[in-house]
């Protein structure tokens, strides 16, 4: 069965417009937070381009159909892009400067080759720009805390087989022309609308699981999605966050807060002199240990590959002093007992809200560069520590 350009055509298009109105209705049933209108606005995107290429096949002399057309195809890929880079927290100042950029010259390079190029005007530009958006959608999709979400792999693949596809078609088109039968056979119209359908089916079931995700846990642009690692440790943003909402609780309450910053600085070198294995063996030990001797209702942050962050609200009298000594000997002593060739310098440093600011990372910087003095210099707060 051989079907003609507008049989297909129309095929694609009702597959676009059923994706994007079952995403749009979820969208308005899930009050969705901005990734998810910004994948909404592609699947918009992509209806407006099928209704512009069917009045280009109906009328074809409306020329200005196709310029909008191509511009449209482009946002729709886009807009895939922007709202990966949503979802990740980034910034989309510079991003929607870039889309609309290529959007433009998208629509005015079709203008400007007009009714004499026919089906293909604005070919290359519309070619490369969705190439462009695709590899930078593939890239997005594997960074941050996208790239965090088993299902963002499937809208790496869309995007990359997209990028490939759009490449391959400039060359193609450039060196043998849109009438060659190389073009017609693997990157004519016919070929684009199957791979269309195939992409958009895809593209919503993924953006779908992702939008889910998204929403449940940062639909509400007030709330923020703290990130822990499997040994129930906070990573260092979501422990800066919670600190600084814990600052302000415990200045209500008449209390302090209290960010004790620990570190194991050697262990590069007990690496490098006693191979990785027992210097893995020695942070495993350290983060069990400062998780098992920190207060029960303390939160434990990372604040990199060897240091750790404890905080808590003490009450105004708390003698600070002897309760990171106590909690510096416990951990000395879990490394002592591992049997390891050295047992590494453990440094401790205090930083209190009511002493050091109330910001929640400044907290954590100042409790760390004073453990780092501590293990540089064995001056720890409570005094110097045996060695």
């Amino acid at each position: 069965m051989v079907l003609d350009v507008l049989s297909l055509q129309m095929a694609a298009s009702l597959v676009i417009v059923v994706s994007a109105v079952m995403y749009l209705l979820d969208t308005l049933m899930l009050k969705d937070a901005l990734p998810g209108r910004l994948w909404a606005t592609a699947f918009l995107s992509g209806v407006f381009s099928a209704v512009a290429y069917l009045v280009w096949i109906a009328v074809p002399g409306a020329f200005i159909a196709i310029a909008l057309g191509n511009g449209a195809f482009v946002a729709a890929t886009a807009f895939i892009w922007l709202g990966s880079v949503a979802f990740n927290g980034r910034p989309l100042r510079v991003p929607v400067v870039v889309t609309a950029v290529a959007l433009v010259g998208v629509v005015i390079a079709a203008l400007v080759e007009g009714s004499r190029a026919g089906d293909w005007a604005g070919a290359v530009p519309l070619f490369l720009a969705n190439a462009l958006f695709a590899v930078l959608g593939a890239i997005e999709t594997r960074r941050g805390a996208i790239a965090r979400r088993w299902s963002a792999a499937g809208l790496t693949v869309i995007m990359g087989i997209e990028a490939v596809w759009f490449s391959l078609r400039t060359v193609v088109f450039l060196a043998q022309g849109p009438d060659s039968e190389v073009f017609q056979t693997y990157f004519g119209t016919s070929v684009s609308a199957f791979l269309t359908m195939a992409l958009v089916v895809a593209a919503v079931v993924v953006t779908s699981v992702l939008r889910t995700n998204e929403s449940a846990l940062r639909g509400n642009p007030e709330t923020r999605q703290l990130i822990v690692d499997r040994s129930g440790v906070l990573l260092r943003e979501s422990f800066g966050a919670v600190l600084t909402i814990l600052v302000a609780r415990a200045d209500a309450a008449g209390e302090d807060l209290c960010v004790i910053g620990i570190r194991v600085d050697d262990l590069r070198r007990v690496a490098t002199a006693f191979g990785p294995e027992e210097a893995e063996d020695m942070a495993r030990a350290f983060r069990a240990s400062v998780r098992r001797h920190a207060p029960t209702m303390a939160l434990v942050g990372v604040t990199d590959a060897t240091g750790l962050s404890v905080a808590f609200s003490t009450p105004p009298a708390t003698d600070h002093r002897r309760l990171v000594r106590v909690l510096h000997e416990r951990l000395v002593d879990d490394l002592s007992d591992l049997g390891t060739s050295v047992v590494p310098v453990v440094g401790i440093g205090v930083a209190l809200a009511s002493e050091d600011g109330r910001d929640g990372p400044t907290l954590v910087d100042r409790a760390d560069a004073k453990a780092r003095h501590a293990a540089m210099s064995g001056e720890q707060p409570f005094g110097f520590a045996a060695e």
